[in-house]
């Protein structure tokens, strides 16, 4: 599974997962479905953990510059989980960004919650209130390998469809 994302767009957020050797053009892949959802404003928890990636800084440019989209476009914090020894994509994508959006440094996903959490409550505007965005039923979830694109259907848990 190189990349895996999900949108909620009742909660206002997308999550990305990484694993394994990644090549640029499924990073850049991803970022353009992400640029065609259109969800420049919600919160982004990318998880980097279990990713490695050969990536020059022209190619990490022009990822940001696709997401970035036009300057009076508002974008949403983006949380990176990332290995303290490694993380290189996050910390030079963070550096394209230029303290026009809320990014963080991660290192699990309590961190990354807790983050956006405080975001919210700060400002009250990146998630609807009473929201946990890991938790919509009706997110939307997609793989990309080897420059293929699949829809993954999401399933709920037996303990929250009861509920």
């Amino acid at each position: 599974m190189p990349i895996y994302m999900e949108i909620s767009r009742l909660h206002r957020c997308v999550t990305i997962v990484a694993r394994g050797k990644i090549a640029p053009d499924e990073i850049m892949g991803t970022a353009q479905q992400l640029f065609d959802a259109k969800v420049p404003e919600f919160a982004k928890i990318v998880d980097l953990l279990d990713a490695s990636t050969n990536v020059n800084p022209e190619q990490i440019d022009r990822i940001a510059a696709l997401l970035r989209g036009g300057s009076d476009v508002k974008r949403g914090p983006v949380a990176f989980m990332v290995d303290p020894k490694r993380g290189e994509f996050a910390r030079a994508f963070a550096a394209t960004e230029h303290g026009e959006r809320p990014i963080q440094l991660v290192r699990n996903l309590r961190e990354a919650r807790e983050w956006l959490a405080q975001l919210e409550a700060a400002r009250d505007q990146w998630l609807p209130a009473d929201s946990t965005p890991w938790s919509d039923p009706d997110r939307q979830a997609v793989m990309f390998r080897r420059g293929e694109r699949r829809d993954v259907p999401v399933r709920r848990r037996a303990a929250y469809a009861a509920a």
